[in-house]
């Protein structure tokens, strides 16, 4: 397999990878919304609550859907990119992607038509519980996807056997110490994106029309869910990295970056790093410090990348996606603080909104988005060469269709993904501008 060739089948992998996972996180954080909203629905305030849910679970609907778009391919790409990978790793693998297709297509089957349409048809009791069974399906379908990318992070209760991997344990399998963190980290991610649409949709909502009592409690929910959202995820993103730099040296020396070894190692905050020249074309370093997360040699010195023999991730991508999901989640601590003080001093009255705030709210959605993909390509970028850390290279696993192929199929994928982004986008911009229309029935009419 070429070098250009496996690129090319790695931007398709993780463009899939993370167009479903986006979506996914997306689903999972509004379903959970969704049931809070439920739930005080059943309280003294129903109407208002009840606006609230009517609405965003149109906006649920549209990213399950294309979350469910998006695991066909990459349920295909699995062996059409990686023909290897069942071969090597199928006793871990096939379990838990058919684990997670089975969970899927339960809960939605069983419990998702009750949740859209039996609003008016059943009790509160039973469609307040089938909003809780989609939110604890699409949560353990997530699970299931969580667990195969920790297992290949920290691989753990299976063992390589004449080149295959063979499970001695799937209790360890599925208690890999990245796991607990990284599940967290995808499900608060899911509720830090939900609260960020929420935002921003009300902002072009209450801009077009006055709000009603259903704008202004998702405007005050979305404040709240943003902030503390975006504080719990920077707390989980640290326990996650503890579990996964000591077992990824070469993952830690990219991120500093440390290109030698040595005896001394500064706290680069920002630099430009140089692959080819192996040294930084500028770097704004804390010098004295060293950073906690590199590892040592037996001599005591910090392992730079030329320690590991060309099998180190690539510097590039590996070093900005980290800053840039650094900066990201600043930024958005930053704007979701204000905001909520801001709100707090109007009372939650999302018609109180300047153009400037709206824009800004507005620019969350892309700010969450931005913030789960970086931490998404530093986790997958950041795990090159390999498939299974420390065992099993991508390389190994690919397949022997030529690059020229390659980018005619890449190329299709990109525009695929374009037009059903723009048409959630269109979507969307549809719910947000005319709200929910009912339907009335007439007899004798469909």
């Amino acid at each position: 397999m070429t070098q250009s060739a496996l690129d090319l089948s790695l931007t398709q992998f993780f463009m899939s990878m993370g167009f479903l996972l986006v979506f996914l996180a997306t689903g999972l954080g509004l379903a959970w919304v969704l049931l809070y909203f439920r739930l005080r629905a059943r309280g003294l305030d129903t109407h208002s609550w009840l606006l609230a849910y009517r609405f965003w679970v149109r906006v649920f609907a549209l990213a399950l859907i294309l979350s469910f778009a998006g695991s066909i391919p990459l349920l295909f790409q699995l062996g059409t990119l990686w023909p290897q990978l069942m071969d090597r790793m199928g006793e871990v693998v096939g379990p838990l992607v058919a684990a997670g297709v089975l969970t899927a297509f339960l809960f939605k089957s069983c419990f998702l038509g009750t949740m859209l349409f039996g609003l008016r048809r059943l009790s509160d009791l039973l469609h307040t519980l089938s909003v809780l069974m989609v939110a604890l399906g699409i949560s353990l379908t997530a699970f299931w996807i969580i667990a195969l990318l920790a297992w290949a992070q920290t691989p753990r209760g299976a063992v390589l056997v004449d080149g295959q991997y063979r499970v001695q344990s799937w209790l360890q399998v599925l208690s890999t110490p990245s796991l607990p963190y990284a599940f967290a980290l995808f499900v608060v991610g899911g509720l830090l994106i939900a609260a960020a649409l929420m935002l921003g949709v009300t902002a072009v909502r209450t801009g077009m029309r006055p709000s009603d009592e259903g704008d202004r409690r998702v405007y005050a929910t979305g404040l709240w869910l943003m902030l503390v959202g975006i504080l719990v995820q920077c707390v989980l993103a640290v326990g996650l990295a503890q579990q996964v730099l000591p077992e990824q040296p070469a993952r830690a020396a990219a991120i500093a970056p440390q290109w030698h070894n040595s005896s001394n190692a500064d706290l680069t905050i920002l630099a430009w790093p140089d692959s080819a020249a192996q040294n930084n074309r500028w770097s704004w370093s804390w010098p004295g410090l060293n950073p906690g997360w590199l590892s040592r040699d037996a001599d005591g010195q910090f392992r730079g990348l030329d320690h590991f023999s060309g099998m180190a991730p690539p510097i590039g991508p590996t070093y900005l996606s980290l800053r840039m999901a650094i900066l990201a989640a600043g930024l958005l601590i930053v704007l979701s603080a204000l905001a909520l003080w801001r709100g707090r001093r109007r009372a939650y009255e999302p018609d109180a909104l300047s153009a400037g705030w709206r824009m800004t709210l507005r620019a969350t959605v892309g700010l969450a988005c931005l913030v789960q993909l970086a931490v998404l390509a530093h986790a997958l970028w950041g795990a090159l060469p390999y498939a299974v850390y420390g065992t099993v290279t991508l390389r190994e696993l690919g397949t022997g269709v030529s690059a020229g192929k390659q980018a005619w199929v890449t190329t299709a994928f990109v525009l695929v993904y374009l037009l059903l982004l723009l048409g959630f986008r269109q979507l969307l911009g549809h719910i947000t501008r005319y709200g929910v229309v009912p339907v009335a029935r007439r007899r004798g009419r469909a």
